[in-house]
């Protein structure tokens, strides 16, 4: 039910459940996170069977239908929310691209796409790390100590607030994990994304481009049309550039030495390595480390962008 609020005459379309055992869901009219913290689930989800095992995130809408097929030691808490909750504007009825709105409302249109652009390959499951399931518990705890305790006249500000700190963790999560350039509804039978997934998997190993155009029985030019029509590079650029991006993490966050980082991002040479991240970046692997912050591979103007 929605919440009456204490302060105000006035109902508040959202709700949260501490202990959410999945069997209610969807709810009608709202987007649902759900926090799987304990156990594991056998789930069919618009037809497709599906595996959930905690931690993990299930972002659902009122479009989905979801069964448990089986569970075990499952424990979940989950929040409710209308779509105009984020923003006046948005309602179920204009979540599509189709439908125009104000340009200032598109990212937070974007970000609803977790729970609303379904398809054979994304569920709306994002696995979670330790690290980012510390950080989404914490929101959801405070979304529903909040929610339930209304403990002042500015309680729904409170909660917006941490809602979209907490879509916002989920969206860097969901997109890194996807590595999406676009949103495409058959990406599992997209061979660009195909070839991407199995890098992002694969990378440390020897991937050729033999090996990829028979993952997709196509041949080279075919491939690399796709390729750069969906990421705006050829299937190898896009594999030394996911093998940088990997190797820039390695040289911010780890005391490896270079030729370590080199041999677990793929490159079998350390002075090959050095070469492409020098030409890519325009900085050596050295310098970078020095002052990883500083020389940011995504924003920064003293490196070049991947």
């Amino acid at each position: 039910m929605p919440q009456q609020d204490r302060h105000k005459d006035r109902t508040i379309p959202i709700e949260f459940t501490f202990y959410d055992k999945l069997d209610c869901l969807p709810v009608k009219e709202r987007c649902t996170v759900v926090l799987l913290t304990c156990g594991n689930a056998t789930i069919k989800i618009n037809s497709h069977i599906r595996q959930l095992s905690s931690p993990c995130v299930l972002c659902l809408s009122p479009y989905d239908t979801i069964e448990i097929i089986h569970s075990e030691n499952l424990s979940a808490k989950s929040f409710h929310f209308d779509p105009w909750f984020i923003k006046a504007c948005l309602c179920f009825d204009n979540l599509d691209d189709s439908v125009e709105i104000d340009a200032q409302y598109t990212y937070d249109r974007t970000k609803l796409y977790m729970f609303t652009r379904h398809s054979e390959a994304f569920q709306g499951i994002i696995s979670l790390t330790p690290q980012s399931y510390i950080h989404i518990n914490e929101l959801l705890l405070m979304i529903g100590a909040e929610t339930y305790s209304q403990s002042d006249g500015f309680w729904t500000c409170r909660i917006r607030r941490m809602l979209l700190q907490l879509l916002n963790s989920l969206y860097d999560i969901y997109v890194d994990q996807r590595k999406l350039k676009v949103f495409e509804a058959p990406e599992n039978n997209n061979p660009a994304t195909v070839c991407a997934e199995y890098i992002g998997k694969h990378y440390a190993e020897k991937v050729t481009l033999e090996q990829l155009c028979d993952l997709v029985n196509l041949n080279r030019t075919s491939l690399n049309q796709k390729f750069k029509s969906q990421f705006s590079c050829t299937c190898m650029e896009y594999l030394l550039n996911y093998r940088l991006k990997i190797s820039q993490e390695l040289l911010s966050n780890t005391n490896m030495k270079i030729h370590e980082i080199a041999e677990n991002c793929g490159f079998k040479y350390d002075t090959y390595f050095i070469r492409q991240f020098t030409a890519k970046l325009g900085i050596s692997p050295a310098m970078y480390r020095k002052n990883p912050l500083g020389y940011s591979a995504y924003e920064g103007a003293k490196i070049h962008k991947l």
